[in-house]
Order: structure tokens, then sequence, then C-alpha cells
């Protein structure tokens, strides 16, 4: 193990230490990220259907960047492609109808700090991250024992444990939208070994609107592995 990493773990509490020992193979390989493949489901408003999606991701271990590209069903003989990604220095949110015609662009601050949060918040997706990635720091959060955070202190997810162990839940109240600062929670569950590491094999997320929480997100994973 590498000095940097030794330093990098010097600095993880040991709740999210025990957590990563649980999930990954030992010894763990360094240096690598994750890649899977998902089928679920996505919304756009709290009274709109919901669109089934087929999706696959990469995330890197020893930086912030990941890439997530679904193919989504928005209607009969009508397919989005969607990409959402962080690429270590910005976001960008992309969907086109067929991959060819625009419908979303989206680029900006806010746009950064909410895709920067989704790399946080699925670190039970990406364990190796916890004791590779020099870019993430932790603390004590208010909406969870951990807070985990990226590049300033508003880009942060708390993240929540069961009894076992695991991360449960993540929670972050410094998420905005179209401009407004929104609660955002995710939750995971059904834990189970996939290509050789222990991960959760389903997730849902939501936004807690003024009139009660919006779940606009929800999946189960396919495949998992190492990224080569």
């Amino acid at each position: 193990m590498s000095v940097a990493t030794l330093a990098a773990m010097s600095s993880v509490p040991e709740l999210l230490r025990r957590f990563q020992a649980r999930c990954l193979p030992s010894p763990a390989t360094e240096g690598r990220g994750s890649v899977f493949e998902q089928r679920g489901e996505i919304r756009l408003k709290p009274d709109s259907s919901w669109m089934p999606f087929w999706a696959e991701q990469w995330m890197a271990a020893d930086r912030v960047a990941f890439c997530w590209h679904a193919r989504v069903k928005m209607a009969p003989l009508v397919t989005g492609v969607v990409e959402d990604a962080f690429d270590g220095e910005h976001g960008r949110l992309d969907a086109k109808i067929w991959g060819v015609f625009p419908i979303a662009h989206g680029r900006g601050l806010e746009v950064d700090r909410g895709e920067a949060q989704r790399y946080l918040a699925e670190i039970p997706w990406n364990p190796a991250a916890i004791s590779d990635n020099p870019d993430l720091h932790f603390g004590e959060g208010s909406d969870g024992p951990i807070r985990v955070f990226s590049r300033d202190a508003e880009t942060y997810v708390d993240l929540r444990f069961d009894d076992e162990g695991d991360i449960v839940g993540v929670f972050s109240r410094s998420r905005t939208s179209d401009g407004e600062r929104l609660p955002w929670e995710g939750v995971f569950g059904g834990y189970a070994d996939m290509g050789g590491v222990r991960v959760p094999t389903h997730a849902e997320v939501s936004l807690h609107l003024p009139t009660g929480p919006f779940c606009y997100w929800r999946a189960a994973l396919t495949r998992f592995a190492w990224r080569s």
C-alpha cells in the first residue's frame, strides 16, 4: 500500500474503515474503480409517470470522476440517451432523443456541485475510493455520523449506517435544483457479493419538497465489476 494511501487512511473514520474492510476483497486491489449496470425507473415530477431505463456507469477510485450512460424509454418508440458525469473538474448532464436531438444540456456551478455530490453519495458502489481518493475528506455529519466532502465544505453528503455497519443512506442539505436548496436523500439496500465486492443491489433517490418526499430515481444493480 502506498504512502499516499496510508496518509489518506489515517483520516478515514473507523466506522468507514470497517465498512470498507467488509466490502472489499483482502488484499484489496489499489488504484482501480468500478463499472456496473443498472435497470430502473426515473420520473421528472411527482405527478408524472415512471420511465424505465437501462444504464451503465464507471467510477474512478483515485479521483472524483464518473460517467452514467443511460437509455430511457420516454414514450412508445421514443428513447432518450442520457449522460450524467463529472470529469474531476466539472459536471455535465446531457440528454438527447434517440441520441441525436438535444433536450437537456446542463453545465455550471450548480451542475458541478450536484454531480460531485452524486459521486460522494455512491461510495457504496465504489468502496476503494474511501482509501484511494485523496480528494475525499471526512468529518462529523449533522444528518448522519460521518460527512464526506470534496472541493468545498458545501459539496458534501452525510452517510447513514445500520446496526451492522452498512451504509444504508446518504443525505445533504446543500443540493440545489433550479437555484433552490432542497434536502436530497439516497437509500441503499440488499447488500450482496457481486464481482468479488460486497455492494448494495438496489437504491432510490428523493428530493424533499415542501409537499413531502419526491422519489424520482430507483434502480437495481444487474452487474458489477472492478474497472480495468
